[in-house]
């Protein structure tokens, strides 16, 4: 048994039972959740910062995050994750979901296939967590608590946030088993070992 990411995100990650074969990994059973995160080297603030995956931070006056798919394509600076975690910091835009409340557990994992790209992670000074979607320019995240935060009432995250909403919704916030599941070898230096990856041919393309 393994807890495993389904994306370059902290607390991105699924449960999965394995058995091996000649060498080779098999999923037997995967389950929503996963164990507290591990680093390799000591960090100061394990549980408000996560140890890896972050794309910029502010400490002061309270810890506040970001974690972006869309890194590779940042300058060196995480100048737009920087402006992306600003942006939800100093939101124009707030509403209420109106399907209230969410299935957490499912919205995470459904968010990585429908997201791709722009799905982005951000926890803010009170240390409530949303997911959503970001770019350079613009960010929109539903948080914990059912509340959707945007740059603003026009955003271009903001729809593309409601429409993985919507995604979701008809999928009717799918269990696990709606998921399909596959081991990828992760080739990184400093990650040796396998990644598990998501999909399912119900799911339309991201935006």
């Amino acid at each position: 048994m393994a807890c495993l990411p389904i994306a370059a995100q902290p607390s991105t990650t699924l449960i999965a039972t394995i058995t091996l074969t000649a060498g080779q990994p098999h999923i037997e059973t995967i389950t929503f959740g996963g164990y507290a995160q591990s680093t390799a080297v000591p960090v100061d603030d394990a549980l408000t910062i996560p140890g890896r995956w972050v794309d910029y931070c502010i400490q002061q006056p309270e810890p506040a995050w970001i974690s972006i798919s869309w890194r590779d394509r940042d300058d060196q600076h995480h100048s737009g994750a920087r402006t992306a975690l600003n942006l939800l910091l100093n939101p124009g835009h707030t509403e209420t979901y109106a399907d209230a409340p969410l299935d957490w557990l499912s919205w995470t994992a459904f968010s990585v296939i429908v997201g791709g790209y722009h799905r982005s992670i951000a926890a803010l000074r009170d240390g409530i967590r949303g997911i959503g979607h970001t770019t350079a320019t613009s960010a929109a995240v539903i948080l914990t608590d059912s509340t959707i935060i945007a740059d603003s009432r026009d955003s271009a995250s903001l729809t593309a946030l409601r429409t993985w909403l919507g995604q979701w919704e008809q999928a009717a916030r799918p269990a696990v088993d709606w998921f399909t599941p596959t081991l990828a070898l992760n080739e990184d230096d400093d990650l040796p070992g396998w990644d598990l990856r998501l999909k399912n041919h119900e799911c339309a393309a991201s935006v």
